[in-house]
């Protein structure tokens, strides 16, 4: 019984977390601090799968799995590409070379009942002791692709191109946009600004993003005025 109150409250959590994520790099960052998600996690990462059967990193906080900036082939061995195949949760461990300890980590899909749009990686010094049965598992996944889509993450290359745009390539409203998001404007902001709708600021934010290199507003901002490409905003 007291097994089923805990996963009750998991996926409680779970659900409660996804709907305060704004952003890819809110959700990895909610996953590591969380009081309960969080219970010994040293890190969270969030790849997206993209046209070419390819998975690339879209946020991370704390240590990631994958190489930074790096993609992983949906045909690599491990266990990242391993969840996306098989659409199941996922979980090895690897001694860290750096420290020479052990690490845990748990990958969990997000995806549809017949295809995985996104994979979240949970790195834990410690093995977690409470599992998620397949009904569990599947809500998860269902719950994380719907997120995906809310933010205008899912089928990210389809939205993006190839994956080579550079600063050069922003159009004229993703640099108003951009500035906006500088300003600190939120989406439904923007979008009356724009006189467009919130979902097409958040398609255009995503662009934005793969074209900076960055995976969050304050990223994307910063760099924005690194590169000239909008005004400082003075405080």
């Amino acid at each position: 019984m007291e097994f089923e109150i805990q996963r009750s409250g998991i996926m409680h959590e779970l659900a409660a977390l996804f709907l305060a994520s704004k952003t890819a790099a809110d959700l990895c960052r909610g996953m590591v601090m969380h009081p309960v998600l969080g219970k010994h996690a040293i890190g969270a990462e969030l790849l997206v799968l993209s046209q070419n059967a390819t998975l690339r990193t879209l946020a991370h906080f704390g240590s990631p799995l994958s190489a930074r900036g790096e993609t992983v082939s949906l045909w690599d061995p491990g266990l990242i590409a391993e969840a996306s195949r098989s659409n199941k949760v996922t979980r090895g461990k690897f001694r860290d070379p750096e420290t020479d300890k052990e690490v845990f980590v748990y990958c969990y899909p997000c995806s549809s009942l017949t295809q995985t749009v996104g994979i979240i990686a949970l790195l834990k010094s410690q093995e977690y002791d409470v599992e998620l049965k397949e009904e569990d598992q599947i809500t998860l996944a269902l719950v994380g692709a719907l997120w995906l889509e809310s933010v205008g993450a899912s089928g990210l290359e389809n939205q993006q191109g190839d994956g080579t745009e550079t600063p050069e390539d922003l159009t004229g409203r993703q640099k108003a946009i951009l500035q906006k998001i500088a300003e600190g404007k939120t989406n439904a902001q923007i979008a009356a600004l724009q006189l467009v709708s919130e979902s097409t600021v958040r398609q255009e934010t995503m662009k934005i993003y793969a074209s900076l290199s960055v995976s969050g507003r304050t990223e994307a901002a910063k760099r924005a005025v690194h590169l000239g490409l909008v005004k400082k905003v003075e405080n």
